[in-house]
């Protein structure tokens, strides 16, 4: 048995865990910092995947040292910069983590943007495998369409078959990801989205959505305002610093939005203005993705 609140949990017996996301810029941090108040039982278990790598903390928006020193923050800084990690991983790790906090008798609240992350928790996903020869023909297929039609066409065909996926992916930054879509899709005849959700297993507890809603308008000034802060508080310095660290920019971690166009400015390809409406640019067609994944949160919400 489990212990929550005093109470003792059976491992059969239903409970919902708190799950505050919302777009980037929606004030989903300091939501969840109201939500604990003084209550030293309630930890926070990261739902962000711009957080969970070391060294990226200023253009991420990664709650400081002083709020992670007031209220216990899980899976941020978990890994390296070069270090791959799906939605898979953050399943398995997030349910280990929320199992083991209850067992401890605290109160796990979710709290993060990333809907993939939050699906894989909840509701499973799958490690999916293709017959390896199909799979082969596929990928020289997928290559040769990605060639002769590119990128932007093959994602609004995705749409057609994929819709699931089709909201996951990043114009400027996931090739790979709608590649993979569509070699499992010509391998096997079935939309990756649909057969993670078929394969998958849920989590043995359920969520409790709260998702922050604010209007575009306003979001889009956050951005702004938000990007803004972010160059003026030492951003800059920061991605020189991890590139003379050693850090490259084909590593996982410099996917966050607006790393990439940051290390170009310091390499001297960019100038800080243009790469500024980049990052403020490619940040709220992130949130309208974001939104519109969310759109399912909002009608489970309690």
């Amino acid at each position: 048995m489990a212990k929550k609140g005093g109470m003792r949990i059976r491992d059969h017996e239903p409970m919902n865990i708190e799950v505050i996301t919302g777009p980037t810029a929606s004030g989903k941090t300091a939501h969840a910092l109201e939500r604990v108040g003084v209550d030293a039982s309630i930890e926070i278990v990261n739902a962000d995947a711009s957080l969970i790598y070391r060294g990226f903390d200023i253009g991420t928006a990664k709650p400081s040292t002083d709020i992670r020193q007031r209220v216990v923050h899980h899976l941020i800084d978990i890994l390296e910069p070069n270090e791959i990690f799906s939605a898979a991983d953050y399943s398995r790790i997030a349910r280990a983590k929320i199992i083991e906090l209850i067992d401890s008798g605290k109160t796990p609240i979710v709290v993060g943007g990333t809907g993939f992350y939050i699906d894989a928790l909840f509701n499973g996903i799958a490690e999916l495998e293709a017959d390896p020869m199909l799979l082969q023909s596929a990928r020289v297929r997928v290559s040769e369409e990605m060639k002769s039609i590119g990128f932007d066409e093959m994602l609004e065909k995705l749409k057609n078959i994929d819709e699931e996926l089709y909201v996951q992916i990043d114009r400027e930054r996931n090739p790979r990801r709608l590649e993979r879509a569509w070699e499992f899709y010509y391998a096997t005849g079935t939309p990756l989205g649909i057969a993670r959700k078929k394969k998958s297993e849920p989590f043995r507890f359920l969520p409790e959505y709260k998702v922050l809603t604010i209007p575009k308008e306003e979001l889009w000034i956050r951005i702004e305002n938000r990007v803004d802060s972010m160059i003026e508080n030492g951003w800059p310095k920061e991605v020189e610093s991890l590139l003379s660290s050693g850090i490259t920019m084909d590593m996982p971690a410099m996917k966050a939005i607006g790393y990439r166009e940051m290390g170009a400015v310091i390499s001297g390809e960019r100038k800080m203005g243009e790469a500024r409406s980049e990052i403020i640019f490619r940040t709220r067609q992130y949130a309208k993705r974001q939104i519109t994944w969310m759109k399912k949160y909002r009608a489970d919400a309690i």
